[in-house]
């Protein structure tokens, strides 16, 4: 049986998208026309749907996914059932509200419905997708079923080794001496940052020759792949891992960037085990509900156990010496 954590928060954060809903309608609903712009191609809306369609739908909708939601915490001896219905009702009902936000008051405030400019809302719309995922953190649920489902796999796979051990406990690295090691991503990581790079540059250049009149949007959106998002997913394809007695650190070997700084004290135990991406949130710098993982193929790594109750996994090699001198060092410092 898993135990739902934050019961009260859940409430709160599956019924908000609903009352966002109603308090932006309700003050609203008197300025709005027989037509709402739902749809945009660029600055301006393409696409329209009728109030007295789109407003009883959206209430609808969200009403319908905060319920699903909301039952999910029911089935607290059926984890999978949980998580499922825990995520399609809050993405649901938070997308929805983030569409009613995102045609609403552009339509509200616009002299017209074809007037309309979507621009700043983009950001709360946004902001409720990325809101939907905070249930499966709030839960815990999510942390302890992963855990549970690591370690049953753990367990069969050492079964069926004929042995019991994670980690070989030989003499490993000399304690003093700092493990380091290099992982580099599959081509097809390289490729996704050149192409990342390839579609900022063009949109950058594009936003400053549309007839002299500069799209700021398009051209802050563009910065933001070339400046930030390109660097983040080139800097991924080859990170390096550092193991000294002060801390456990992993970086980007291409840009320096930190990624992941763990102090001895902060783990509970940590193992060498092949690291699954579908099992860590997929490939790259991956947050999920209860941890966090640098994957970057399915390849041995370091799987941690950390004292906050959270977790975190990075591809590497030869990760076993890595583990020995870990192990090492904290039963130094428990001594």
């Amino acid at each position: 049986m898993h135990t739902v954590k934050n019961r009260p928060w859940l409430y709160v954060v599956l019924i908000l998208p609903v009352i966002i809903v109603l308090g932006i309608y309700l003050p609203l609903a008197s300025r709005l026309p027989e037509l709402i712009a739902t749809h945009w191609s660029s600055t301006y809306p393409d696409e329209f749907t009728r109030t007295e369609i789109f407003v009883p739908m959206v209430i609808g909708l969200s009403i319908v996914g905060s319920l699903i939601g909301l039952s999910s915490l029911a089935q607290t001896r059926r984890p999978a059932l949980l998580l499922t219905l825990l995520f399609v009702g809050s993405l649901l009902s938070w997308t929805t509200a983030g569409v009613f936000i995102g045609s609403v008051i552009p339509t509200a405030l616009a002299e017209t419905p074809q007037t309309a400019v979507i621009g700043i809302w983009m950001l709360p719309m946004a902001a409720c997708t990325l809101l939907a995922l905070s249930p499966l953190w709030i839960s815990g649920v999510y942390q302890s079923y992963s855990k549970q489902q690591q370690a049953q796999r753990q367990a069969r796979m050492s079964e069926a080794q004929g042995n019991t051990a994670l980690v070989p406990q030989g003499t490993g690295l000399p304690e003093n001496v700092e493990f380091s090691e290099t992982m580099k991503a599959p081509w097809w990581l390289w490729m996704l940052g050149l192409v990342v790079a390839g579609i900022g540059i063009f949109a950058l250049i594009d936003s400053y020759n549309r007839s002299g009149q500069a799209n700021w949007t398009a051209t802050i959106i563009s910065l933001v792949v070339c400046l930030i998002v390109c660097p983040l997913v080139l800097g991924l394809c080859r990170i390096r891992v550092s193991i000294t007695e002060q801390r456990t650190k992993v970086t980007s070997a291409l840009f320096g960037f930190p990624l992941r700084t763990i102090k001895p004290e902060e783990i509970e135990s940590v193992t060498s085990t092949e690291i699954d991406p579908m099992a860590w949130g997929g490939w790259g710098w991956r947050f999920f509900p209860g941890g966090s993982a640098v994957v970057l193929r399915r390849y041995e790594g370091l799987a941690f156990e950390l004292k906050n109750s959270s977790r975190f996994a990075v591809t590497i090699p030869n990760s076993h010496e890595g583990a020995e001198q870990l192990n090492a060092i904290m039963r130094k410092n428990g001594s």
